[in-house]
This record gives structure tokens, sequence and C-alpha cells, in this order.
């Protein structure tokens, strides 16, 4: 089992979803957990279950896209717990559309708080593990940043990003004793991939027929990757972009 006592982390995104999943994997392994995002509501109930599990947490209300979001979230994290050893960039958005169809307002988005909030909040992260002499970074990246998906341009680009983000950090630090690592989910049953379903006109089980696992994952079992990259199991991992996806990375395209 893996125990993370004595660790603070910092998830953002951590309402609902993938995020909501990490920050109860986090609070089950023994670390304080800053959880973050717009809805003051569902925060307060997400900090209430985590407390009902013992666990420190804490809740700061935030969009990703505000100026100066890095330092607010670093520095009440530390304020509160005492230290930032795991940051978790899970915060993201989705909208579908080619080039053409992308409208200027999607796309600025989209790379606001897929791609700048990342780069905002990482920058404040590293400042502070380097007083403390490290932590690990885990960025939640896609299947889509590895591979595209027709109909997503700005979603998938942003996850691409995100990838070689990911990449060029974890060789930044990788002497700092500062780890950084993405998972890049495939099909999860969250609230943004039933909007998406919504708006295609298609079921989960639709789906999930195409995933050579013939299901879509739960939100925990992305959590769990998450956790383990964040732990010393992991130790000697950095600059990595793990797929979870059910085995879609490993087709060359459509699964019979």
């Amino acid at each position: 089992m893996i125990d993370l006592s004595g660790k603070a982390a910092l998830v953002t995104g951590s309402t609902t979803g993938i995020g909501e999943a990490c920050a109860h994997a986090f609070a089950e392994a023994g670390a304080s957990v800053m959880v973050t995002g717009r809805n003051e509501e569902r925060g307060a109930s997400v900090v209430a279950a985590l407390r009902d599990k013992g666990a420190e947490a804490d809740f700061l209300a935030c969009d990703v896209r505000d100026e100066g979001v890095g330092d607010r979230l670093v520095s009440a994290t530390v304020e509160r717990f005492g230290a930032l050893d795991v940051l978790v960039n899970n915060a993201g958005v989705l909208s579908a559309g080619d080039v053409v169809e992308t409208t200027w307002e999607q796309w600025r988005e989209i790379v606001d708080v897929n791609i700048s909030s990342l780069f905002a909040i990482s920058k404040s992260a590293v400042i502070q593990m380097r007083k403390q002499g490290g932590g690990c970074i885990i960025n939640l990246a896609s299947e889509w940043g590895l591979n595209g998906e027709p109909g997503y341009l700005a979603y998938c680009t942003s996850k691409g990003a995100v990838v070689q983000m990911t990449r060029c950090m974890g060789l930044d630090h990788a002497q700092e004793n500062i780890r950084v690592n993405s998972v890049c989910p495939g099909e999860v049953h969250t609230q943004m991939v039933d909007e998406m379903l919504k708006e295609d006109g298609s079921t989960p089980e639709e789906l999930a027929a195409g995933v050579p696992m013939r299901r879509l994952a739960k939100p925990g079992e992305v959590a769990n990757c998450v956790l383990f990259l964040a732990s010393d199991l992991s130790s000697y991992v950095t600059g990595t972009n793990f797929s979870v996806d059910g085995g879609n990375d490993a087709t060359g395209g459509g699964y019979p």
C-alpha cells in the first residue's frame, strides 16, 4: 500500500471527475490535500468527504485562468499544510471542432485552461519545491495528446502541449529531485465525457465498444496511476507520459 503520510498535495480541478478521485486517493494514502475548483459547494462537499476519512483537507476556490493563480494556490497550500510535495495539474476543458469550426473563443479558453494555467502553477510549484529540496508534479494529459482525434483540434493540440511540457520539465529538473510525469487517460466515464457523448449523440456503451478492454475507465483507476507517480515507488521515473487507456495506444487504428 502506498503511504504518503506527512506529504501535502495540491490537486487542481478536484471538485469532480478524475481530480476528485485523485483527492480521495491521496487522502486515503495519508496525504494532506488542497482541493481547488470554481464550484464552492462542490469543493466543500469534497473536503467534507476527505475529512470524514480522517484526512487533512481544505478548499480554495479559483479559476485557473486568473492572473497570479500559481502563486496563490501554492502559497495557500504551504500556509495550510507547511509544504507542497505533490502538484497534480488536472484542471481542463474540452470542446469539439476542426480548424474551421473551432471559434477563437473556444481556442483561447482551451489554451488558457489546459496549457497556460499548467505553466503558471508549475512555475510557482517548482520554485517552492526547490526551497524544500524536491517534490513531484503529475500532469493530466490525454491519449488524444499522443495520437490525435478527428473533430477535436484545440483539445488535442493542448494535450499534445502538455505531453511536451512534461518531457521538458522532467529534463529541466531531473537533477533537482523534482520529478515531472503525466498520465494520459483514454476514455474515462466522467461528467466531461458524458457531455461530449450527449453532444455527439452517442452512448458510453458505443464509446466502450472501440476500446480493447471493452469498457470505460473509472476515475479512480486513473487516480491510482497518479498516486503511483507521486510515490517513492516511481522514484526513478521522470519525463514520461503514462498511458491509461485500456489498450488504445497499443493499436494502429480502430480496434475490431
